[in-house]
């Protein structure tokens, strides 16, 4: 089964490169049309819903697609992006210069929670759940586009890849991370990245054009200990 995991479209903090985190900031006139542009994109057929997180901008975004495609919209409150607590809402750049240590923290410490939000572990086990709840119902589609942000995806691809194959930027607005779902003889759920920061289309096809990488539990991902197999 293949996921299409794709980030909103574009928003106001995202053109001036402001932490976001759960603010609920609506997608700007760029981020609309880049919505409207990824649900055009994608090929009709074989899809079988649309999930994303409530939040203005995910929303929005998975409007167009379901429109597009002809298929359910659901919202679910796990696919919300990591609240980032007092974070929220400050330049990035800025914050990095004078405060680099806590920036690496944020960015590589899944163990570290910004004042006031959540830590990496707390929102990946968080997101992974609601995926799974995603996986669960659709579990016999071919495919399913699931809405989401870029800090919940970004910690989810880096549970999923070691060393060298490690993503090196967030995936951008309106592109995605690609996954194949299956289930063991036991019924469990395992996931496995195909492509990161790819155009949605791209991301729909079957065809394993994208680097193998190793199927991982999603129960070890939300319980926080990743076995790759």
């Amino acid at each position: 089964m293949r996921v299409v995991l794709l980030r909103h479209g574009e928003t106001d903090r995202n053109a001036t490169d402001r932490f976001q985190g759960q603010a609920d900031i609506p997608l700007n006139d760029e981020g609309v049309r880049q919505a409207q542009q990824a649900a055009l994109a994608l090929p009709a057929g074989g899809w079988s819903a649309v999930y994303s997180s409530p939040m203005a901008r995910a929303a929005q975004t998975a409007a167009y697609a379901a429109g597009r495609l002809d298929v359910p919209h659901h919202r679910l409150d796990g696919l919300r992006e990591r609240h980032l607590g007092s974070l929220d809402g400050l330049y990035r750049a800025e914050f990095a210069r004078g405060h680099p240590r806590t920036m690496r923290r944020l960015l590589d410490e899944p163990g570290y929670a910004p004042p006031g939000g959540e830590s990496g572990n707390e929102a990946r086990a968080r997101f992974c759940s609601a995926l799974h709840r995603v996986l669960t119902a659709e579990h016999t589609a071919g495919r399913v586009l699931v809405v989401a942000h870029g800090g919940v995806l970004n910690l989810l691809a880096k549970s999923l890849v070691t060393g060298d194959c490690m993503p090196g930027a967030m995936v951008r607005t309106c592109r995605a991370l690609c996954l194949d779902a299956e289930w063991t003889a036991r019924g469990h759920t395992r996931v496995a990245l195909r492509g990161w920061d790819a155009a949605p289309e791209e991301c729909a096809g079957t065809d394993r054009r994208f680097a193998p990488s190793p199927f991982v539990g999603l129960d070890d991902l939300i319980t926080k200990e990743v076995t790759h197999t």
